[in-house]
This record gives C-alpha cells, structure tokens and sequence, in this order.
C-alpha cells in the first residue's frame, strides 16, 4: 500500500503517513456522452492552461457490430490509479496519493526531468510550455475539499461524467476498457465506463 506524503496538498485530510483509505474516481456513461468537449473546455478554463496544454480530451470511436459502424465517445483524463507510476518513479518526490486515493503532483518539488513523462502507460503528464515542469489533472482537489463536485463533472451537460467511490461500484454492469491500456494491471487506474448499449467493445483505435 502506498503512503501519503506532501500534507500542504491535502486540505482538510490530516495524511502524513497515512495509508489510503479510499478511492475516488470517475465513471463514464457513454450511453449518455456527446462528445461535445464541455468537460475539456471546462478544464482547461479553470485551470487556466495555456494550448496546447490539455489535462482532459475527448475521443471518437468507431465499433463494427453486425448492425454497422457505431460511434462512441470517451472523455479522458488522469486515472488517478490505486498504484501510481509517476508517484514511483519520480526522484524527486513531486508526486503524493492523497488518503482519499485522489493523486496529487507538487511542482514545487518538480525538476521537469520529465521521468512521470515517460513512465506513465496513460501519456498523462505533460510537461507545462511556460514552467518546464509536469503538469496534471489534480482532480479539482481544492473542490473536493469543499464537497464540490470537479469542473468536468459540473459542466457536463447529460451527466455522462461523474465522481464516485470505487468501493460503491456496481461491477456487473461496468467494463473497464483495457485496448490499449498497457498499464491497467500495473497501475489499477480508477475509471470506469459504462458500455455502450448492443456494443461489443473489442479495444479502441
């Protein structure tokens, strides 16, 4: 189990040292997602990031079934993993798992030497065009510790994208889509999707 570390991040949750207790991550609905990118836009404005700079993107898929071609849409971002291999990696401790499994970079402690860069199996932190230094998807953190739900999460407009504990999961009617998700094994990523109706998912493209 990983420790937690950095407490300055972690608002009210008193974490040092403290192993984490619970997890929280997202659920996608792709029944109910448009595709519209209000969750990037939302992102990207309250986090004020620079283009090309994106820690939430939206992608097409298209899934043959017998029926035809059926086109989907997954909003991605930090998966926020139970085994995080940018907290790993780095050698500078920049990265800490908050008690409440949300993952949190410090860039006060990052040298841009761009390890979580490469070892992530998700290509999630990116390396910011104006500091030098990895950049992420911190959850809205902040929000959170006000019981507020995250940008993205607020902005969508069918509720397909939605905060939950993954210990409230109802497993028999989700799928985690693994293609092509190298790490899902190694890092346990806390998103889930809801599969599209009549759709065999066989990977994404």
């Amino acid at each position: 189990m990983l420790t937690c570390a950095g407490s300055e991040y972690f608002g009210k949750f008193e974490t040092e040292g403290i192993t984490t207790l619970k997890q929280l991550g997202f659920i996608l609905d792709t029944n109910r997602c448009l595709g519209c990118g209000a969750c990037v836009n939302a992102c990207q404005l309250n986090n004020r990031l620079p283009a090309p700079l994106t820690y939430r993107s939206v992608r097409q898929v298209d899934e043959q079934d017998p029926e035809g071609i059926r086109k989907f849409y997954l909003s991605v971002a930090c998966n926020h993993c139970a085994n995080p291999e940018c907290l790993r990696v780095c050698p500078n401790g920049a990265y800490a798992k908050r008690r409440d499994g949300i993952v949190i970079h410090i860039p006060s402690k990052c040298t841009g030497c761009k390890s979580c860069v490469s070892s992530c199996p998700f290509n999630v932190p990116k390396i910011h065009p104006l500091t030098g230094k990895a950049s992420k998807c911190q959850l809205c953190h902040e929000r959170i510790d006000q019981g507020l739900s995250p940008y993205c999460v607020k902005a969508c407009p069918t509720d397909a994208l939605r905060m939950i504990q993954i210990r409230d999961l109802p497993s028999e009617k989700l799928i985690r889509l693994t293609a092509p998700l190298p790490g899902l094994r190694l890092t346990n990523p806390s998103v889930y999707y809801l599969t599209p109706r009549r759709v065999k998912i066989r990977g994404i493209q």
